[in-house]
């Protein structure tokens, strides 16, 4: 058994020792890998953007593509996941802001009518992402659109990618993604990979 043990710790060093030294081309290729695009035809019009859910620098990242989107006018409304919460102090109005006026002020600042961004909710699930897809892919089917857009990180794309065409696929609903670059490292590279072979040998 100690012999095992000696064996699993010499292949980890070693593994972190080959990350080290090629980090950068890691990074790239694991980036590479994870990325899928698939963007709207030219002068499309669709029916709704959404705007993954995520921590407040990554949604940073996110929100100018989904504006330029609709400033475009390629779509005329928002969708952004409501995350309960607060976040920084507002002096305007002597309190923090919650993490949704948080995000109406940054998109508004960006260009998109305070009237055509919605938040809502999604389920908590043990799978985040399958769990928030799951939420937004039955409202489109309720609201009967026909169209849309998925803006989120783009080490992250894939599995959105995976999860809303699974859930879509039989439909008639046209699904487009867009990337929004957003800075990553091995540490977080290779979590998104075990989690997107863990969605296409288990959950999808």
């Amino acid at each position: 058994m100690a012999l095992y043990a000696r064996l699993l710790s010499c292949v980890m060093v070693l593994v972190v020792v080959f990350l080290l030294m090629f980090e950068e081309s890691v990074r790239t290729r694991l980036l590479v890998h994870l990325c899928e695009a698939h963007p709207a035809p030219p002068a499309a019009s669709v029916d709704v953007i959404y705007v993954l859910g995520g921590g407040q620098s990554s949604l940073e990242k996110r929100f100018p593509i989904a504006a330029s989107l609709y400033k475009d006018q390629i779509a005329g409304r928002v969708l952004i996941l409501s995350r309960p919460g607060i976040t920084e102090y507002s002096t305007a109005l002597g309190r923090n802001l919650t993490n949704d006026e948080w995000a109406y002020g940054k998109l508004s600042e960006l260009g998109i009518s305070r009237s055509d961004i919605e938040t809502v909710p999604a389920e908590k699930g043990f799978f985040g992402t399958l769990s928030e897809a799951a939420g937004i892919s039955s409202l489109v089917k309720s609201r009967g659109y026909k169209t849309l857009i998925l803006v989120t990180s783009d080490y992250h794309t894939k599995r959105v990618w995976k999860s809303f065409s699974k859930l879509l696929e039989n439909t008639d609903v046209a699904l487009y993604i867009y990337t929004a670059a957003d800075p990553s490292t091995i540490l977080n590279l290779i979590p998104e990979l075990a989690k997107l072979l863990v969605y296409r040998i288990f959950l999808l």
